[in-house]
This record gives C-alpha cells, sequence and structure tokens, in this order.
C-alpha cells in the first residue's frame, strides 16, 4: 500500500494556444479534440480568426498573434500548437515571433504538410487558389536544384502534361477553374498556397499519420515541412489518417503524446533540452 504522505506531482502545464484555421463548421471535429483534451485537466484556448479580409497569410497570422499576445501572460512560456490548415498559420506565426524575440517553449504541428512543386503543378492547385505566376516559375525552377533535383526534361514534360489537360478542361471549368473551388475551403488556400517565407529555428514536435506519410509525404515522416525547420524537429507516428486521427479512439492516445512531451519540456528534460 502506498504511503499517503507521498505525493505524486507532474509539473503543471502552461495554457496551449491551440491556432485554428477551419471554421467549427467545416471541421467540428478539432472542437471536439480541444475539449477532450481540456478534460484531461490542461488549458487550452482555442484562437481563430476568419481569413476573408487577409491579403495574405502573413497578415492572417500577425492578427493571430495580437489575439495570442492579448490573453497570454507574457512573464510565462508560451506553448502553441496547430492540426492541418492551423498548422499552417501557426508555422507563419511562428516565424513573425521569432522576428519579435518571442520563442515558443513548445509548438506541436498535428499532420501539417507541405505539397511538393511537382504535386501543386499536376493537381491544378496553382491555379485553383490563384498562386501568383511569378510565385509559380520560381517555384518550377527549385525543382532543378538540390537535393532533390529533377532533371530539366522531367520538370518539362510535367509542365507541358500539365498545360494540355488544363487546355481539355478549358469548356468544362474556365482558366481558374472556378467549379472546382469551395467557397470555405478557398479563402483559408488562396492565403496558404502563394506564401513564401525563410523557416524558422524553434525547434517542433510534430504529429503525423503513417497514412499521410505514405500518401503525402514520399516516405518522408516529416511530410515536408521538415525543410522548414531549421531548428530541428521531433516526429511521432500518430494512429488514424488526417481526418480521423484526432477523433476517438485515435485522439485518446495522441493527447497522450502532446501533454507527456508538453510535461517534458516543462521539466526540462524534453528532446530539444
Amino acid at each position: 500500500m502506498s504511503d499517503p504522505t507521498v505525493a505524486t506531482t507532474r509539473p503543471a502545464l502552461p495554457v496551449l494556444y491551440s491556432v485554428r484555421g477551419w471554421t467549427e463548421e467545416l471541421n467540428p471535429a478539432y472542437i471536439t479534440f480541444v475539449d477532450e483534451m481540456r478534460a484531461t485537466g490542461v488549458e487550452v484556448v482555442d484562437v481563430y480568426i476568419p481569413p476573408a479580409r487577409f491579403r495574405d497569410l502573413g497578415e492572417w497570422a500577425g492578427a493571430v498573434i495580437e489575439v495570442i499576445e492579448g490573453w497570454r501572460d507574457r512573464s510565462g512560456p508560451l506553448h502553441l500548437m496547430g492540426y492541418c490548415a492551423g498548422g499552417d498559420l501557426a508555422l507563419a506565426a511562428l516565424h513573425q515571433l521569432e522576428a519579435a524575440g518571442i520563442v515558443p517553449e513548445f509548438t506541436a504541428f498535428i499532420d501539417v504538410r507541405q505539397d511538393l512543386e511537382e504535386y501543386c503543378l499536376n493537381r491544378g492547385i496553382n491555379s485553383l487558389y490563384l498562386v501568383p505566376w511569378r510565385v509559380r516559375f520560381r517555384r518550377e525552377l527549385i525543382r532543378l536544384t538540390p537535393p532533390d533535383r529533377e532533371s530539366l526534361g522531367q520538370v518539362l514534360r510535367s509542365v507541358v502534361r500539365r498545360s494540355f489537360r488544363s487546355v481539355r478542361e478549358l469548356p468544362k471549368r474556365g482558366w481558374r477553374s472556378r467549379k472546382r473551388r469551395k467557397p470555405g475551403l478557398f479563402e483559408v488556400m488562396r492565403l496558404t498556397y502563394p506564401w513564401e517565407f525563410d523557416g524558422v529555428v524553434t525547434p517542433v514536435h510534430t504529429y503525423n499519420t503513417l497514412d499521410s506519410i505514405q500518401r503525402y509525404g514520399a516516405g518522408d515522416p516529416s511530410l515536408h515541412i521538415g525543410r522548414d525547420l531549421f531548428g530541428g524537429f521531433v516526429v511521432r507516428i500518430i494512429e488514424g489518417g488526417h481526418e480521423n486521427c484526432i477523433e476517438p479512439p485515435y485522439s485518446t492516445d495522441l493527447i497522450s503524446r502532446i501533454n507527456a512531451d508538453r510535461r517534458s519540456v516543462v521539466a526540462g528534460v524534453g528532446a530539444f533540452q
């Protein structure tokens, strides 16, 4: 029988600011996920600002930072979390926080990926979400550079193939594929896909599903987001797929992992300490 005079203590966790990119109507599962996390005894603040009035992702991220800085105790550590588009937004915010001399103690990205240039070209994403032509051209040139250099012939073939497909789609969808746009998704994606930045140096915990790694990551466990995480990152393989990893029964283990990583960071024994 344990001695009741000996208390088992855990380090107290700071407030976790959860940056959300989707409306509750588009992704109700994440609202439930946050509530489930709160039920474990941690404080989570859901940060959501509609994207429609912003010109780019950086401007949207700046508005998110204003909200967080207005709420949080600046004398204590900052913990951030983002899932899917909320992770893209949190990454943009992290870039601006670093520029202001603010380094979060803990940052979690849940199944956040960055699509490669060839994927965006082949899927017509650049046209669908109005990526500027100068950005499209520059990103195709990136495909010719190390470390994942493709041959000039490979790049040209994919450009020609996509151009031919676009011409075939003209009678049905028009130049910008307007009929394919879903209003709720479009406002988020029109800010996310054109965005370019220099990366961040804050270490990041990423929680990625094996399904996403196989489908979107081409075997890259960071889902290609690692190329912008110059301060290092840890990948935790989580259960489920992109859409349901935040839903029961998978969410229980995911929340336990995030809470455990946060406690390690607070106790000074985290992966980057």
